[in-house]
């Protein structure tokens, strides 16, 4: 089935925004396999899991993209300074991080009402991309929720770098809702780049080695933290990603709350 209007991309993008996304859109299975990052990571990949066979054929540990998978939903979900238990992992908590409950849960009502209610089948996308995921950057700046800034990470008008995305692929060709013409780094002295306590920019672009030693210590460097506060009942070891380089970003600083 193809689109022929923008009427079922709307009802879909409505959809995730009723079910609790803050942001929503649709980009082509095809547009994402073109994407730079996928070329860059196959060269370099960060996991062993991770096997691309060919420009055109990705594999990730037994889980395929399949042919019949042309479209994909990638949705955002806000996560302002005050509530930086968002991103908290946890072995105890469902999906490790409350944010990624929540859009787990997201995932399951979105795929199980295109199913039923469109007919569409699709696949709810695990978050790591060795495991059968997709770059979500690169899906939400085709999708239109944003563009990929030189702090590296996803810029949308909205809400700035703060949100955490999830993708779900589906067996329709739909008609993509972006990319976004929007260039918030033009002109901006880049603050992200200074905040950096491993100094990841100090070439003039990300370096993700670095990136990833601030938070593979920040791993090790676990804190005890009381269940409620991750929304489960025990306490639990808790490790805090580093969020130096996305709080500083100014773009739509006043849209949400800091405290």
């Amino acid at each position: 089935m193809k689109s022929d209007d923008n009427k079922i991309e709307k009802t879909i993008v409505d959809k995730a925004k009723a079910l609790g996304a803050s942001l929503a859109g649709i980009a082509s299975i095809k547009d994402l396999k073109a994407s730079k990052s996928y070329d860059v990571y196959s060269n370099a990949p960060f996991y062993e899991e991770y096997d691309c066979e060919s420009p055109n054929y990705f594999k990730f540990k037994g889980v395929e993209w399949r042919e019949a998978h042309k479209s994909i939903l990638v949705w955002a979900l806000v996560h302002p300074a005050s509530e930086p238990a968002l991103d908290w992992w946890s072995m105890k908590v469902p999906g490790f991080t409350p944010g990624n409950r929540v859009m787990r849960r997201q995932s399951k009502q979105l795929r199980i009402w295109l199913g039923e209610e469109l007919g569409i089948k699709a696949l709810s996308l695990p978050y790591q991309i060795e495991f059968g995921g997709a770059f979500l950057k690169d899906s939400a700046h085709l999708a239109g929720l944003g563009v990929i800034g030189k702090n590296n990470l996803l810029v949308t008008p909205e809400f700035g770098t703060r949100v955490r995305l999830r993708g779900i692929f589906m067996e329709v060709e739909l008609e993509p809702t972006g990319p976004l013409n929007f260039d918030p780094c033009n002109g901006c002295d880049r603050p992200c780049h200074r905040s950096c306590p491993r100094e990841a920019f100090r070439s003039g672009v990300f370096e993700r080695a670095l990136c990833k030693k601030e938070n593979d210590q920040r791993d090790a460097d676990v804190e005890l933290i009381d269940g409620p506060i991750m929304g489960i009942e025990e306490a639990s070891k808790v490790s805090k990603p580093c969020r130096y380089c996305e709080l500083a970003c100014p773009v739509a600083q006043d849209a949400l709350p800091e405290n």
